[in-house]
């Protein structure tokens, strides 16, 4: 990583302090206009150097037999924003055989470089001494997979003009992933004609479904590349503020909530009205003490998988606890913990902001002010009023346009309870006169079960196509479990999300897994095994 004394960006105010008399001939405005336009050339042309080919991360393991790139993508010049990436090939004989999976973590403004790649489904995770090792459940094994830390603000992502981070939104979120993405495509064009697969979780229920909508419009525009968008897979997403986040039966169906409490939720003021009042600033003393109750029965619990042991000893608590409003709201709706290892974010932390790690990756090339955090460790501040968007007709206009969707949930989330979302993907099906093309039911891996799912269906130039697809994860199972014979990766060529005339397989084998999205809740290894349900529908 460039000190300051090296600092790329720092080029054109050395050059004025050199030749000052020059300047000094020049106009004021002629003066600023020249060192303007000579950031920019400087912004452009090392932001571009810095993002390329990781030769080898910092204590990788020696085996590694598919290429790594990292860096930053402009987004837009004049304003000198950039999103990190991270970007795993496929470990594969020809990654361009393999389709191309986009991840973002939600928040809103959490890290999908430290959520994503290094603890759920990249092909690393640092141990307990900080060497990494590999992710047998890694996506790679089956896709090219894209980490982008956004928006900016996020994890290395950034902008030079101060006033992108006040009052950011869905719709910059939006518009900048785009740019990302086309811009991407022209530095890597040999993807250009891979199947994409946008899939998040999270607060990525809204933004994975309004890049989406972006994505079908812009393909519309005449004389450019479509981006061959595929299909979209969320896990535990907020869709509807309404809907999405009310746990009360769940916490209570678990032990976590007593009857007394249950009946103030139902009557008073339960999860949905907590977080509607508090986003627009109107937040009563009946829900603060209602929500005060629930917190104090249900204690010190991960949020992700009710069931998981915490990390008593987690530095990144500090963190969290840090950011007022956003810290509830992180706590609610981003995932801080790992199945089986609570401590993990502890060590991707450390390894993250190690110098010698950030040069590796081409991160932090500005010198940000901050350290690397999994939320928010920079000045992003978000317009928290877009969390009560309601963005189930955009998920059913995304279908209309014939891109099929997956919602699935772990099933020890209180965050985002599994009935909550189970409730929106029939509320999709009914809306759009989809009908059940499988029944609910259970799916299995080495003859156990992995979870229930069901498709939906419309019919399409008379054929019956699945547009819609909710499943569940048993999130146990496989955090005890793990999976067995996960490099028989042979059916893995292609996903065939919305294949006409495939039915839900009640007896799945791991074979052509691809981005199996979330186990616990939006957690770990076990995300390997939902997109192979994609790949056999």
């Amino acid at each position: 990583m460039p000190n300051n004394a090296t600092n790329p960006f720092l080029i054109p105010i050395k050059l004025y302090n050199a030749y000052s008399p020059l300047f000094n001939l020049l106009t004021q405005k002629m003066a600023l206009g020249f060192l303007k336009a000579l950031s920019l050339f400087f912004f452009l042309l090392f932001t571009k150097s810095y993002g390329e080919l990781i030769t080898a991360l910092p204590d990788q393991p020696s085996n590694v037999s598919f290429k790594q790139y990292s860096g930053y993508t402009v987004t837009d010049a004049q304003h000198g924003r950039a999103l990190f990436y991270y970007f795993a090939e496929a470990d594969s004989v020809d990654p361009l055989t393999r389709p191309l999976t986009l991840w973002l973590n939600g928040g809103p403004g959490c890290s999908s470089l430290g959520f994503g790649a290094f603890m759920e489904h990249g092909p690393f995770q640092p141990g307990e001494n900080g060497i990494l090792i590999k992710n047998k459940y890694s996506w790679n094994l089956a896709s090219n997979v894209l980490y982008v830390e956004s928006p900016i603000g996020v994890g290395f992502s950034y902008s030079n003009t101060s006033s992108d981070y006040f009052r950011w939104n869905d719709t910059e979120t939006a518009a900048d992933n785009l740019r990302f993405i086309i811009s991407w495509l022209e530095e890597f064009p040999q993807y250009k004609d891979s199947e994409l697969y946008l899939t998040g979780e999270s607060y990525a229920g809204h933004y994975v479904p309004q890049l989406a909508a972006l994505i079908v419009e812009y393909n519309k525009m005449p004389n450019i590349a479509p981006i061959k968008l595929k299909a979209i897979a969320i896990g535990n997403p907020l869709l509807d503020l309404d809907i999405s986040i009310t746990s009360g039966d769940y916490l209570w169906s678990h032990g976590a909530l007593s009857d007394e409490t249950l009946a103030l939720e139902k009557t008073i003021c339960n999860d949905s009205t907590f977080w509607k009042q508090r986003v627009h600033g109107n937040l009563s003393s009946a829900c603060t003490e209602v929500y005060t109750r629930v917190s104090a029965e249900v204690g010190n619990i991960d949020s992700s998988d009710i069931l998981l042991p915490l990390c008593l000893s987690s530095t990144n608590a500090v963190q969290f606890k840090s950011l007022g409003i956003h810290a509830s709201l992180d706590a609610k709706l981003s995932q801080t913990k790992t199945s089986g290892d609570p401590c993990l974010t502890d060590r991707i932390f450390t390894y993250l902001n190690r110098p010698e790690v950030q040069k590796a990756l081409h991160a932090n090339t500005t010198i940000l002010p901050y350290k690397w955090g999994f939320c928010r460790g920079g000045p992003l501040s978000y317009q928290m009023d877009n969390l009560d968007m309601n963005i189930i007709p955009v998920m059913s206009d995304i279908i209309i346009a014939g891109i099929p969707l997956m919602l699935f949930s772990g099933d020890q989330d209180t965050k985002i309870p599994l009935t909550q979302t189970r409730t929106i993907a029939n509320m999709i099906a009914r809306d759009l006169k989809l009908f059940p093309f499988t029944k609910y039911g259970p799916w299995y891996d080495q003859q156990q079960i992995g979870g229930w799912a069901q498709s939906f269906s419309g019919i399409k130039d008379g054929k019956n196509v699945t547009y819609l697809t909710y499943a569940t994860l048993d999130v146990s199972l496989y955090s005890v479990k793990g999976f067995k014979g996960l490099l028989d990766l042979a059916a893995g060529d292609a996903l065939n999300f919305g294949r006409v005339g495939k039915r839900l397989p009640r007896v799945m084998t791991v074979a052509g897994i691809i981005v199996a999205l979330e186990m616990r809740t939006a957690i770990v290894s076990t995300l390997i095994f939902l997109l192979q349900y994609l790949m056999s529908i």
